[in-house]
């Protein structure tokens, strides 16, 4: 077995994952699929050339519907909308403006995992080393395409790093893999160009020359961190847009043709030009049987009947592709939904904008959390809360000074009251309630002249 041996479980979602980066492209990598997306009509292929001409002008002249790019991009900016609460140790701190090998701050790769799962459904990360024991080490994404190979146990992936490789002023395809293993309960990796290893074996270690008895990569799905990949959330959206794609290029065929009208001559010869500014001339005569022809000349042309049938299907289409990325935002219980019925219901759905920034914030915790461990750091002490929040929460100012007074008189603590105020968007939601205490103690000082050594209290 090589080293780029592919998962039967990668086999089979690899061909999804290509319709939806095809689709998220838009209509350039989508026509460049040729026949993969649109079949060509069967009449063609009688031509000549095999219908090759009639089916690149029938290709050129359909639309596909850029939705899907946009869709994903509006459901980052849902989840997104307020940024994750994240807490680290003050050793990690350095994370939040790089956590990655070329400088990605913490938020923008925490963006970066919430739009591969909803384009993909499967994104992982790697707690990487960095080159020099001085720096901190950095998180490495991996698209869904690119963890090839992997074990239940988890004790095994294979990782493809393949891509482009400059040398000089021009550029070459290099094909590279790393294989992450865990021998006899100890971390190890190796790397390897084309199908041949390269160089020895490495252990990564933890802080204090310790060794790691885990490998520090998540896996993450939409509804979870199961290693088996699942359906992408957006699927439903892409075919769809595939779908009207297909519809709009029956439809503009269809106009196309009813405006190709044929000028058809009847006991006559046929002109030698048509159009504007040719007279056309046409005598009568007598046929073979001896009998007077009339001759005539008329345009005909398809009569179109089904164009309004082909726009009807297009919107409906469209009502397919609204509902495929709404179905999303159905996180919320059905009235008289029993417990039971609820759990086969999500079982049987795609996932929700909710697990997905759910699971988002559990895959960055938990990479996170890896780091800590690789710097000798409490991982407890990583937490990320994800925004769920996904509707305009702002509290008006009378719903703020009404939350005040309950905390003033007693009726809630202030915890409760603080995470109130940070979900209707007036308390910063990168500070804890003790944090924004600490705040408020230290302006009350700054503000007293005494106690700011401004002014001597015994004067």
């Amino acid at each position: 077995m090589s080293v780029d041996t592919r998962h039967p479980e990668y086999a089979d979602r690899a061909p999804e994952w290509k319709e939806m980066r095809d689709t998220s492209r838009g209509a350039r990598a989508v026509k460049e699929e040729g026949e993969t997306y649109l079949p060509m009509p069967s009449g063609y292929r009688a031509q000549g050339d095999g219908g090759t001409r009639m089916y690149g002008a029938y290709r050129i002249r359909a639309q596909f519907p850029e939705i899907v790019a946009p869709t994903v991009r509006g459901m980052i900016g849902v989840i997104h909308r307020t940024e994750a609460q994240i807490e680290m140790p003050d050793a990690m701190l350095g994370l939040w403006e790089r956590a990655t090998a070329d400088g990605l701050a913490l938020e923008a790769f925490h963006r970066r995992i919430t739009s591969e799962l909803l384009l993909t459904g499967r994104y992982s990360i790697l707690a990487d080393a960095a080159s020099t024991g001085s720096e901190l080490p950095f998180l490495a994404g991996y698209s869904a395409e690119a963890l090839i190979n992997w074990s239940a146990d988890r004790d095994f992936y294979v990782l493809d790093e393949s891509g482009l490789k400059r040398e000089g002023f021009e550029w070459r395809d290099q094909k590279r893999f790393r294989v992450l293993q865990l021998v006899e309960g100890r971390y190890e990796v190796e790397r390897y160009e084309g199908t041949e290893k390269e160089g020895d074996t490495l252990q990564p270690v933890a802080q204090g020359n310790k060794a790691l008895d885990a490998i520090p990569f998540v896996v993450i799905g939409p509804l979870d961190l199961s290693v088996s990949p699942t359906e992408p959330p957006l699927i439903g959206v892409a075919r769809a847009a595939l779908a009207q794609y297909r519809l709009d290029a029956d439809y503009r065929h269809q106009l196309y043709m009813s405006g190709q009208e044929t000028l058809v001559i009847i006991n006559g010869d046929a002109p030698e030009a048509i159009g504007a500014g040719v007279v056309i001339t046409l005598h009568s005569g007598t046929g073979e049987d001896g009998k007077e022809r009339t001759p005539d000349a008329k345009y005909v042309g398809p009569q179109g009947t089904g164009i309004e049938a082909h726009r009807t299907a297009i919107q409906d289409e469209r009502e397919n592709a609204v509902s495929a990325g709404a179905r999303l935002f159905d996180s919320a219980k059905k009235a008289a939904e029993s417990g039971e019925a609820l759990k086969l219901r999500y079982a049987a759905q795609t996932a929700t904008l909710t697990s997905i920034a759910q699971a988002s914030a559990q895959g960055l915790e938990k990479a996170l959390r890896f780091i800590a461990i690789m710097l000798g750091q409490d991982p407890m002490k990583v937490v990320v809360k994800p925004n769920l929040d996904f509707l305009d929460s702002t509290l008006d100012p009378q719903a703020a000074t009404a939350l005040v007074t309950m905390w003033q008189n007693g009726a809630i603590s202030y915890a409760t009251m603080y995470e109130n105020l940070q979900r209707g968007e007036i308390a910063s939601a990168e500070r804890t309630a003790e944090e924004e205490q600490a705040q408020i103690d230290k302006e009350d000082v700054d503000s007293d002249p005494v106690e700011a050594g401004l002014l001597d209290r015994s004067a």
